[in-house]
């Protein structure tokens, strides 16, 4: 079975507007079934079909607000947790304890070596944040070495934050080691870091004027085109364009061939360009 495709604007305009009539004419069909009466039922059902008209206006105003809401934190947490690998180790670890004090009861914070130690309650929680790249995972090496630095400062409770998700060995491995382990991979960090830091209008302007930038950039779109990977099909394809010119005598292939053996000579150009600072 094909998916079904998204609906237009058009066509969510002309639901919400068949809504409305499919009301209204309930309403008054309501009424003048209870009455028998024409005009009083189109009276009285239009009142209530513009009561029904309001309840529908402020439920989508509700929702629109929600969904704005949930989109400011998604994207304002993407952003706080990707600025993370950037970030030193006691830096990370900070900003993560921050965040986490906002859904748990964290107090007396105190830099320690590449983390930091909170108190909740009548506990010692040392935090550390492992800053890799999205696509990365966290592994069992990077949770055994929070859990060792969690003992030799002597806590009771580890929390292992990362900027990626973790390994299923991970996620095993921090249910046996002491002290107690808790794992929060990045989807529950974008979470707690969207909820304290949503994304505000700069920065959602900002990232519209980057993204534009990025789909037009032409030094982009030149790195696509001159991949050194591609001069051999650029190479082959002109040879073959330039055959068939031989062959047919059509000057058609002319054009394509000329275009592709010159993006071949500009990719093998490329390929022998020395690093410079």
């Amino acid at each position: 079975m094909q998916p079904l495709d998204r609906p237009t604007p058009t066509s969510g305009r002309i639901d919400r507007v068949g809504l409305r009539v499919m009301l209204l004419a309930l309403s008054v069909g309501w009424f003048y079934l209870l009455w028998g009466k024409p005009w009083p039922a189109l009276s009285a059902g239009a009142a209530l079909g513009a009561l029904w008209m309001l309840a529908i206006h402020l439920g989508e105003k509700r929702t629109l607000a929600a969904r704005e809401t949930s989109l400011r934190r998604r994207i304002g947490g993407q952003l706080a947790v990707d600025s993370l690998t950037l970030q030193s180790a006691t830096s990370a670890a900070a900003n993560a304890a921050t965040w986490l004090s906002g859904l748990l009861p964290l107090s007396d914070f105190e830099q320690a070596d590449g983390g930091v130690i909170a108190r909740s309650d009548d506990r010692r929680v040392y935090i550390q944040c492992i800053r890799k790249h999205a696509s990365s995972r966290a592994g069992r090496d990077d949770v055994l070495g929070t859990v060792r630095a969690a003992r030799e400062h002597g806590v009771d409770v580890c929390v292992v934050c990362a900027t990626c998700p973790f390994a299923s060995e991970a996620v095993l491995l921090a249910e046996e080691v002491q002290p107690r382990t808790r794992l929060l991979g990045r989807e529950g960090l974008i979470r707690i870091a969207g909820a304290a830091a949503p994304a505000t209008d700069e920065q959602l302007q900002e990232l519209g004027r980057r993204q534009r930038k990025r789909r037009f950039d032409p030094s982009l779109w030149k790195a696509r085109l001159l991949q050194p990977g591609k001069g051999k099909r650029y190479g082959l394809y002109g040879l073959g364009m330039l055959a068939m010119l031989i062959m047919t005598r059509h000057w058609a292939y002319i054009l394509p061939s000329a275009v592709c053996l010159l993006l071949f000579y500009l990719s093998r150009r490329g390929d022998g360009k020395t690093f410079e600072l």
